[in-house]
């Protein structure tokens, strides 16, 4: 069985949370994170990242998970709305 660290092998759900934990700390970062280029900033996630999760990844592989999971939390986020939005008077969440 492979490691969920190997280069190339799947991503476990620690690792999913660590990248998006390492994403949202140095992007949103009020005083940088904005004015980081593209590398420099891909960088600094790389780094927390390894030191969050204890993962090999490369830069490359992250930026690249990154995409893939923008695009699917962007289709659980789209769903989310279309269910909030019939949500009918008088209900909870719950029905």
């Amino acid at each position: 069985m492979a490691s969920s660290v190997e280069v190339g092998g799947s991503w476990s759900t620690n690792e999913d949370i660590a990248l998006c934990q390492s994403w949202v700390n140095i992007s949103h970062d009020p005083i940088t994170g904005n004015e980081m280029k593209f590398h420099h900033m891909w960088s600094k996630i790389h780094g927390e990242f390894c030191q969050r999760s204890g993962s090999i990844r490369t830069e490359m592989a992250l930026s690249s998970r990154c995409k893939l999971l923008n695009k699917e939390l962007g289709k659980w986020k789209n769903a989310l709305t279309k269910a909030m939005a019939n949500i009918q008077s008088g209900q909870n969440l719950r029905g």
